[in-house]
C-alpha cells in the first residue's frame, strides 16, 4: 500500500493531465472534478494492483477514461428508465388526497419497497444521509443512490396511491 505522502505526489503529479482529460471527455468542470476525486479514490484503494516501473500517467488515465464511460452506460439506462417508469406515472390518474397521505399509509408503502429501495429511501429521507454518504454505507456508486431513489419514490407513488384507492389495504 502507498504511503499518503506517496499518493499525494501522484496527485501533484498527476492531477492537472487528468482534470484536462476528464473536462475533455465530459465537456463539464463539476463532472470533471468529481471524475478526478473518483480516480484517486479508486487508485487508493488499488494502489497494490499498480505495477512500479510502468506508466502511472497511462494507468490513472485508465482508470479515470473507464469510470467516465462507466457513467455514460449509467446515465443511458437511467434515462431509458426515467421514460419507462414516466409512462407507468402517467398511466395512473392523479389523486389530490397524495399530500396528505397518513404516517401509517406512507410506513407500510415504505415497508412494501424491495429492500434496495427501503434501504435508500431510509438513509436519503429517514436518516437524511447526503448521497454519498448513502452510497459510502450500502457501497454502490453514487449514481445509482439517485436512480434508487428515483425507482423508489415512483413505487410508492404507485403504492400510496393504490392503498388511499382501496383504504389503505395493501394489494396482496
Amino acid at each position: 500500500m502507498a504511503s499518503e505522502a506517496q499518493f499525494r505526489e501522484l496527485f501533484e503529479l498527476h492531477g492537472e493531465y487528468l482534470h484536462r482529460l476528464a473536462l475533455r471527455l465530459s465537456g463539464n468542470a463539476e463532472i470533471a472534478k468529481d471524475l478526478v476525486q473518483e480516480t484517486f479514490c479508486r487508485a487508493w484503494l488499488r494502489f497494490d494492483m499498480f505495477q512500479q516501473g510502468t506508466n502511472t500517467r497511462a494507468w490513472l488515465a485508465t482508470i479515470l477514461t473507464n469510470h467516465y464511460y462507466d457513467l455514460c452506460k449509467h446515465d443511458k439506462v437511467v434515462k431509458k428508465a426515467e421514460g419507462e417508469l414516466a409512462a407507468a406515472l402517467d398511466a395512473i390518474e392523479p389523486d389530490s388526497t397524495i399530500e396528505t397521505v397518513s404516517d401509517d399509509y406512507l410506513h407500510a408503502a415504505i415497508e412494501a419497497l424491495e429492500p434496495e429501495h427501503r434501504e435508500v429511501i431510509e438513509l436519503c429521507y429517514l436518516k437524511q444521509r447526503r448521497y454519498r454518504e448513502a452510497a459510502e454505507t450500502l457501497c454502490v456508486p453514487l449514481g445509482t443512490i439517485g436512480t434508487r431513489l428515483m425507482r423508489a419514490r415512483a413505487r410508492l407513488k404507485i403504492s400510496l396511491i393504490a392503498m388511499m384507492r382501496n383504504g389503505g389495504r395493501r394489494k396482496s
